[in-house]
């Protein structure tokens, strides 16, 4: 037996102090009787009043007010073991942080815009491990896989180009660190490049494209043999912008080439489409987003069993002590204390019986 909230025992003392105002007032009684004249006389003279019933109607209420807190400590029998399956995807969010993502065509800007298109999306996910990477001309492993998505998010608030100085996109730097993070997450004394029940790895890749380097078509045979499957996410637009320069939280000017010319960036959907070609490429616009969708195309891919925990279930018996608990209280409030003679009596059919067993002539003694 076991005891769902055992804190709540400490209104056994209510019940106590219940049952102790009840004999307060039994004793408060005799005392008043006494005082009033010779008891055997006045309780001939009270025969109205049942001292019995009192007594049961007074039993009735403890017992019932200390099933109920029986029933609120919550009882339980019984023990079964469950096992309980985590199942889920690994998920790495490749999150390109380059100059060109510093661009406002999307607003506030690709980055910003970036960061809160994920965080939604991490709001709709349940169960998949997420590991968070950061990459430009290079790349590292931001947060390990895990499914603390607040811990995510946090990762993503202080993202920014100034964590990797490399310029560039390179996304040959992504897929390393994403397989870094997979490789991280893999039970340990698994060093096979390709287990026997492999977990099912997506790498989603975030980016605008701009100033990639590196075979795409190569990069996505290498992926495919690594068992990851490749999504991407196009930010920016098609008509291209400029990148603008930020010191102490104001705009000094805008991006130059050596030779001086202003620098405008643009999305290489293509080249993210290119990259997708196994997986899925969605699109965030300036004024719309598709990466939503991607959660659907995350419940296509087959779900891996992480871990296995067993939990013990017990029976919740807390219903009976309740029920017994209100009918005690029930039936202590239809006994009535008192008898009016020419008057019909309100009371339970198994009380009359009593009532007439306990009548008792005057002559005969002294009645209850």
């Amino acid at each position: 037996m076991d005891w769902l909230h055992p804190t709540y025992g400490w209104l056994a003392g209510a019940v106590v102090g219940a049952a102790g105002l009840f004999a307060w007032a039994a004793w408060q009684r005799r005392q008043g009787m006494a005082r009033f004249g010779d008891t055997a006389l006045v309780q001939q003279l009270a025969q109205a009043v049942r001292p019995w019933r009192r007594a049961g109607r007074a039993g009735l209420t403890v017992l019932g007010l200390a099933l109920l807190v029986v029933a609120l400590a919550g009882p339980r029998f019984g023990t079964t073991v469950r096992t309980v399956e985590r199942k889920g995807v690994d998920l790495v969010i490749a999150l390109d942080v380059s100059q060109s993502m510093h661009a406002e065509d999307v607003p506030p800007s690709r980055l910003e815009r970036a960061k809160n298109e994920i965080k939604r999306l991490l709001d709709g996910l349940s169960g998949d491990r997420v590991g968070l990477v950061l990459f430009a001309g290079d790349g590292f492993v931001q947060a390990p896989l895990t499914t603390d998505y607040d811990a995510i998010r946090l990762f993503l608030d202080i993202a920014g180009p100034d964590l990797l100085p490399t310029p560039g996109t390179d996304f040959g730097a992504a897929l390393d660190a994403a397989r870094q993070a997979f490789d991280t997450a893999r039970p340990p004394g698994d060093t096979t490049a390709a287990p026997p029940d492999p977990r099912t790895q997506a790498l989603l890749v975030v980016s605008d494209g701009e100033n990639h380097a590196g075979d795409v078509a190569a990069l996505r045979q290498t992926a495919q043999d690594q068992n990851i499957r490749l999504f991407a996410a196009g930010v920016g637009g098609t008509a291209g912008t400029t990148i603008p320069i930020y010191q102490d939280g104001q705009q000094v000017g805008v991006k130059e080439d050596r030779q001086g010319r202003i620098v405008r960036t643009r999305l290489h959907a293509d080249v993210l489409r290119s990259l997708a070609q196994n997986g899925a490429y969605f699109r965030i616009a300036p004024t719309s987003s598709s990466l939503g969708d991607f959660r659907d195309a995350l419940q296509q891919l087959e779900r891996a069993t992480f871990d296995a925990q067993q939990f013990e279930e017990y029976a919740e018996m807390f219903q009976w002590p309740l029920a017994a608990g209100l009918l005690c209280l029930v039936l202590g409030s239809l006994i009535p204390v008192r008898t009016m003679s020419g008057r019909p009596r309100r009371t339970i059919p198994w009380l009359r019986q009593q009532d007439a067993d306990s009548q008792v002539e005057p002559s005969q003694g002294v009645p209850d």
